[in-house]
Parts: structure tokens; C-alpha cells; sequence
């Protein structure tokens, strides 16, 4: 059963940020915005542009690496670093892509990443669905036309895993929360493999069935492990999403990516004022 840490959800949102720019890296879209106060002076326009904080989009674990790639450059910085992590291609790549963001996060007192904790639930998911993957399926599949011991024990290891995976998918709608449900597409596949895990295990275990049909089901177990780990993963909130827009930052809209003026991935470090 995988241990997690005690899920300390921040509650921090772009719009809480005060001054905020988002800046771009190498091969990263983000959009980029300044809020001066009207009628501040130049000089107090300048003290508050330094107080500024960098934010930093994550769609992709390609983006936690270029973060990485660049974080002694940024880390000489003495502005802070918000890094919004809004989504993965996969919930396979989120056991990499939490062993990448924590050390950067953890070992910086100016950096902040608000998902870091959401990311921490799905790399969970990602390791237990991974140990079906390669450590317990495979055992239903290659034995012989009775219940062995290795079988045996892959049905109470998925007995098991049901259980623990329906516990992480708890934890993540509650920190996903009510907005972001809509464009939860991991629940409800995690859920649909916790109780295709627990009935088949039962049913074999309670001599229901025989390990003739249970190496007949493993092809579709392992379809559905499968499609969870592929599954693209919403982690939090992104500034221009539509759970957001309109509001921005001080309540102004912030630009998307694609419009005109917005920072481009072929973009050099900086920012727009």
C-alpha cells in the first residue's frame, strides 16, 4: 500500500498574488502580464516591479524538466517563483514528474508550487496502478490451470489495490475540488478499475469462479490499467481557464498565449512590462 504524506492542500490562486508576471522559459507557452497601480510614480512603480513574483505554468512533465533545466539561473533570483502546475499528458509520467517538482520546490524558501500536494495523490495512483502494471498481472497470466500460490497472492495484492486506489481517488476529488470536477476524466477510470479489481478477486477467491476464467479476464484488467495510466490529468487551476477568466489578476483578464502581445515558446527569458 503506497504511504503518503499528510495532504496539506494550499490555498493559493493567481488572483491572490498581488504583483504578478508570468514568464516564459525555452519551448513553454505562458502569457505573460504586469499590474502597475495608475498613478504611481516611477519610482514606486520600480520598487513594486522588483517585489514582483514569477509565475510559472506547468501543462506537461516536459515543462517540469525545462524548469529544471533553468532553475540555478532562476534560483540567483530574489524574486519568488509561483509555478502552477495545471496539468500532465499522463498519470503514468506523474511518478517522474513529482520526483523532478518536490526537490525544486522543497529546497527553495522563495518557490511555491500550491499542486504539489495534488501531484504528490496522483504520483500514488501512478505507483499503485504501476505494481498491477508490472508486478501482479503478469502472475495471472503465465500460471498453470489452477490456483498456485503465486496466483493466490496476485488475487489479495488486487483485493488489495482496489482498496487503496479508491482511498486516492477520495483524496484527489477532494483536493481537485467542486471546479474542476467537470474536467476530471482520472476519477471516474480509477473507480471503474477499483471495483472491476475487487469483484474479480472476490469472485475467484470465494470459488465463484475458476482461474480459467480469471486468466480469460486479465487481457481486460490489463486494458483498463492501461487506459488510467494514459489518462491526461487535470492538477489545478490555470489563470486563463475558464474557472478563472474574467477575474485574472486584480481582477483583470490575463492573456492567453496564443494573443497578440502574449509570450511564445521560442520566447527568450523575460519579462513583458
Amino acid at each position: 500500500m503506497v504511504e503518503l504524506l499528510s495532504l496539506h492542500i494550499i490555498n493559493y490562486s493567481v488572483a491572490q498574488c498581488k504583483y504578478a508576471a508570468v514568464w516564459s522559459l525555452p519551448d513553454i507557452k505562458s502569457s505573460s502580464v504586469c499590474v502597475v497601480p495608475a498613478g504611481s510614480s516611477n519610482s514606486s512603480a520600480a520598487v513594486r516591479q522588483k517585489e514582483m513574483t514569477k509565475l510559472y505554468k506547468i501543462h506537461s512533465h516536459a515543462h517540469i524538466q525545462a524548469l529544471q533545466a533553468r532553475a540555478n539561473e532562476l534560483g540567483h533570483s530574489n524574486k519568488s517563483m509561483l509555478v502552477n502546475l495545471v496539468s500532465l499528458e499522463s498519470v503514468r509520467i506523474a511518478r517522474e514528474s513529482y520526483a523532478l517538482l518536490r526537490p525544486l520546490i522543497k529546497e527553495s524558501w522563495i518557490w511555491a508550487c500550491p499542486e504539489l500536494e495534488i501531484l504528490l495523490v496522483v504520483a500514488g495512483l501512478s505507483l499503485e496502478i504501476q505494481k498491477l502494471e508490472h508486478d501482479v498481472l503478469p502472475q495471472l497470466m503465465v500460471q498453470e490451470a489452477k490456483l498456485e500460490r503465486g496466483a493466490l497472492e496476485a488475487l489479495l495484492l488486487m483485493k488489495n489495490s482496489a482498496i487503496t486506489l479508491l482511498d486516492l481517488r477520495k483524496c484527489f476529488i477532494l483536493a481537485l475540488g467542486v471546479l474542476l470536477a467537470d474536467e476530471d476524466l482520472v476519477s471516474a477510470r480509477v473507480k471503474k478499475l477499483s471495483i472491476m479489481l475487487k469483484d474479480t478477486a472476490d469472485d475467484v477467491l470465494n470459488g465463484n469462479r475458476d482461474i480459467v476464467w480469471l486468466q480469460e479476464r486479465a487481457p481486460l484488467l490489463v486494458q483498463l490499467v492501461t487506459d488510467v495510466l494514459e489518462t491526461p490529468c487535470i492538477v489545478g487551476y490555470d489563470s486563463s481557464s475558464r474557472a478563472l477568466r474574467g477575474s485574472g489578476i486584480n481582477g483583470r483578464s490575463s492573456e492567453d498565449a496564443t494573443s497578440p502581445g502574449a509570450l511564445h515558446p521560442s520566447s527568450p527569458l523575460r519579462c513583458a512590462w
